[in-house]
């Protein structure tokens, strides 16, 4: 099967990664993928080193919304490059890619559209409504609820990443049921040794007996970061022996490097940066903290779970399909940095707990979130577009 998939953009995080994850699995399966990119993000040269044909356009950014003249010359380029790979399966990623993949094929019979759905319209404006003035949220929300409402009527098949979202897609926005399928994330195993442990913590100045709380993800307003240096300092009071990483970039970085150098966490709480080592880093720590405001379905959460790291995390969106109270990590309410605090400090307080749920969060990642797994579902789904279109 010939498939082309589209990126809303290819920079470091989740949705980029998990394209790349998809389309190295389904080149394994013995498919052609092909990648039209709307930027030209660092992770293009992942793409190409896994043998996917790469177009990038940066001209769909942002700024294409801006001028109808370029929407329209950013729509022909995106049809041009449909009609000279002539896919089966035409696989949208993202706002923009939904958008621009429709406005493409408005007026002409095209290939089979399935459209994966990160993070539903409501999480995004949730999740940013601090940024956001009342006003501005409203149009936000009519905007992208209004894209995923255009995406449902010119796509055959539409992919919600986990069911929260599955259901503001069907509850909210009144898409047909049977239109939108749940194909969870998957994610490689990745063995990280002993030995490799050991030099991440004590790169970070762990001694002997000292505990390691980890955060990944974009350093940003809607992944809780305020929220996490506010439980941070509460935990290193009553915990001494308690040090912090956070592993990321975004624009809240300057802000959180003068919290920690000028409060009582400095040397303690230590911003690393975008890391290519994440993982190992999740596989060292004692416990992985996401405080997000609003999710889809984190990658980074499944990476700590097949690495059998306990989790901490907000009850929103998808966390709570992979953070199970009580079983695989402990649940929070959103933007409440004194619950946050004192689950990471009942956690890093009881070594037996913490154990079981890292154990128990492995297992769960064995029985719904392989890359296997999702590539099986994916193919699945993509033979049923083909069958609908015709």
């Amino acid at each position: 099967m010939k498939i082309l998939q589209v990126a809303a953009n290819t920079r470091y995080g989740g949705m980029p990664f998990h394209v790349l994850t998809l389309s190295k699995g389904l080149i394994g399966r013995g498919h052609d993928v092909a990648l039209l990119s709307m930027d030209e993000g660092p992770l293009l040269d992942e793409f190409a080193r896994a043998g996917i044909k790469v177009t990038s356009m940066p001209i769909l950014g942002r700024r294409a919304s801006r001028n109808p003249l370029t929407l329209l010359k950013s729509a022909d380029l995106v049809r041009k490059t449909i009609h000279g790979i002539n896919p089966d399966i035409v696989h949208t990623h993202g706002p923009r890619a939904h958008f621009f993949v429709d406005l493409a094929q408005l007026f002409q019979k095209g290939p089979a559209v399935v459209s994966s759905v990160h993070g539903s319209f409501s999480q995004f404006v949730s999740g940013n409504r601090g940024e956001f003035s009342r006003a501005a949220s409203m149009l936000k929300k009519l905007q992208y609820g209004g894209i995923d409402k255009l995406t449902a009527r010119r796509s055959t098949i539409m992919i919600a990443v986990c069911q929260a979202t599955r259901r503001d897609l069907v509850d909210v926005l009144k898409i047909a049921p049977d239109k939108v399928h749940v194909v969870r994330n998957g994610i490689e195993e990745r063995c990280v040794e002993p030995q490799v442990v050991e030099a991440v913590r004590r790169e970070f100045g762990c001694k002997d007996g000292d505990r390691l709380v980890a955060y990944v993800g974009r350093i940003a307003y809607h992944k809780g970061v305020g929220f996490l240096i506010d439980a941070a300092e509460r935990v290193a009071a009553g915990m001494p022996d308690t040090r912090f990483v956070a592993v990321g970039d975004g624009p809240m970085v300057d802000e959180l490097q003068l919290r920690v150098a000028s409060g009582s966490l400095a040397g303690r709480f230590v911003l690393a940066g975008r890391r290519s080592d994440a993982i190992d880093i999740i596989a060292a720590a004692d416990l992985l903290v996401l405080p997000s405001l609003s999710e889809g379905l984190p990658l980074t959460l499944l990476e700590a779970a097949m690495t059998g790291t306990a989790m901490v995390a907000s009850d929103t969106g998808g966390i709570p399909e992979i953070v199970i109270e009580g079983e695989t990590g402990l649940l929070v309410p959103v933007g409440d940095s004194n619950a946050l605090a004192l689950a990471i400090g009942r956690l890093l307080d009881d070594d037996d707990e913490r154990e079981r749920m890292g154990a128990a969060a492995r297992s769960l990642w064995k029985q719904q979130f392989t890359v296997t797994q999702m590539i099986d579902r994916m193919e699945e789904l993509y033979s049923r577009s083909v069958l609908l279109k015709v």
